[in-house]
């Protein structure tokens, strides 16, 4: 057994040299990391939406294949830059999560994403638009209503902005996934107020920011947690190994189909939606009804909100097309099924049998999106486009609702064709 001084003489030896090669590891990746593209968090909390792209210190590098650019406002950046010289420039705002934003079209200085093919696809017509992509991953029809106030009370006031003509909503399955989510808690008891049911906040903000206060009161854990993390962002050596490990998951341009995996079963029964909503989420359908009611009432409020304060300019709500909505008749009607994989992010954790089958989704989402367009519909200041169908088959997706480059291609050039008809009424 080790007598006391030797114990002492190792403790000595060891708070001395662990801290050297703590330093000499962060002296030279601080080095290495410089020679390449050291890259921050994808989001950071935003105190009005919750959350956004996370653009400080981030080096704007077209070369990396995994993060967007931002423009210097914190928009994920597109093509052209306003000049405020060109007094005639018309603004057009871009709303939406990530679909409208560019998920899975990564690097090449955004030159891919939905918003700058569409922005490109605009001024081939009209060279004096300016499109800004206010999209953001997750971002439902409340957080595009915060979006937009932020922009018209900003935009006076900064000269890289362009006065609005025109408000684009380009989304729809952000705010279905939140039904989905309201579907699988029925059985639960609901959230806190200041949840408002998740229909306006992400839970996880929340419980963030109460995580933030708690370590400013004292709460010695919370603050410890918090110590720890701030050492992991700020080291130059965990952040190249991490690094690493993502360039060992994703090849250059291509985006990761986590969600599509496929499991087939053959002989299933058709069912049509009361069936599914009885065997799969336990719900008769008049309680069904009154949850779909107060989604669609939630999404409504956001929508027509939009709409009405920014009287002086035209207002578009467009449901894009999502992998449900543009599945075809043999998928719906045939002998294998897929099942639903990998939306545990989208909608939290659901208590429904994870053996829901991609065409008893397509049920949901149908009654959904028609039960809701004939209520935009309602509204004359929304002019509401009906994309649900553009999409000529699944392949066109990268997982239930981003676009490959070719749908992103075809959908942005009909939506500019639109967008102009629009404008020149």
């Amino acid at each position: 057994m080790k007598n006391r001084s030797e114990i002492i003489k190792s403790f000595f030896y060891t708070s001395i040299f662990i801290p050297i090669i703590i330093f000499i590891l962060e002296i030279t990746f601080l080095f290495i990391n410089k020679s390449s593209t050291k890259i921050t968090n994808e989001t950071k909390y935003d105190s009005l939406t919750g959350w956004r792209e996370n653009c400080a210190n981030k080096y704007s590098n077209p070369e990396n294949y995994k993060y967007l650019v931002c423009d210097r406002n914190g928009f994920i950046k597109t093509p052209f830059e306003y000049d405020n010289n060109k007094k005639d420039t018309y603004g057009v705002l871009l709303l939406g999560n990530s679909v409208a934003m560019g998920e899975g079209l990564y690097g090449f200085g955004n030159e891919k994403t939905f918003a700058s093919q569409l922005e490109k696809n605009l001024r081939n017509k009209n060279p004096k638009i300016d499109l800004v992509n206010a999209a953001y991953a997750g971002f439902n029809t409340w957080q595009e209503h915060v979006e937009t106030f932020r922009y018209l009370n900003s935009e006076p006031f900064n000269d890289d902005l362009p006065p609005l003509e025109l408000i684009v909503s380009f989304g729809g399955i952000q705010d279905f996934w939140n039904f989905i989510r309201l579907l699988s808690e029925n059985n639960r008891n609901i959230d806190e107020y200041s949840f408002a049911n998740g229909m306006m906040i992400n839970k996880t903000n929340i419980k963030y920011i109460n995580f933030l206060t708690s370590s400013s009161l004292g709460n010695i854990r919370s603050g410890f947690l918090a110590f720890l993390n701030s050492i992991r962002r700020s080291s130059n050596f965990i952040s190249y190994v991490d690094d690493l490990k993502s360039r060992n998951k994703v090849k250059p341009g291509i985006y990761e189909r986590k969600q599509l995996t496929v499991n087939l079963e053959a002989n299933v029964k058709n069912k049509n939606l009361k069936e599914v909503l009885k065997q799969k989420l336990n719900l008769d359908f008049a309680e069904y009804e009154k949850i779909k009611n107060y989604a669609i009432q939630s999404t409504l409020r956001n929508i027509n909100s939009t709409a009405n304060f920014n009287l002086d300019n035209n207002y578009i709500y467009v449901y894009a097309p999502n992998y449900f909505s543009s599945l075809s008749e043999e998928q719906i009607n045939g002998q294998n099924y897929e099942y639903l994989i990998g939306i545990k992010h989208l909608v939290g954790d659901p208590i429904f049998a994870p053996k829901i089958l991609v065409r008893e989704m397509y049920l949901i989402e149908k009654d959904y999106r028609e039960t809701l367009s004939k209520e935009i519909e309602k509204n004359r200041k929304i002019i509401y486009i009906d994309y649900s169908q553009e999409a000529k088959s699944t392949s066109w997706f990268l997982d239930y609702s981003h676009f490959t480059e070719f749908a992103a291609n075809k959908l942005s050039s009909k939506l500019a064709e639109d967008i102009l008809e629009v404008m020149e009424r």
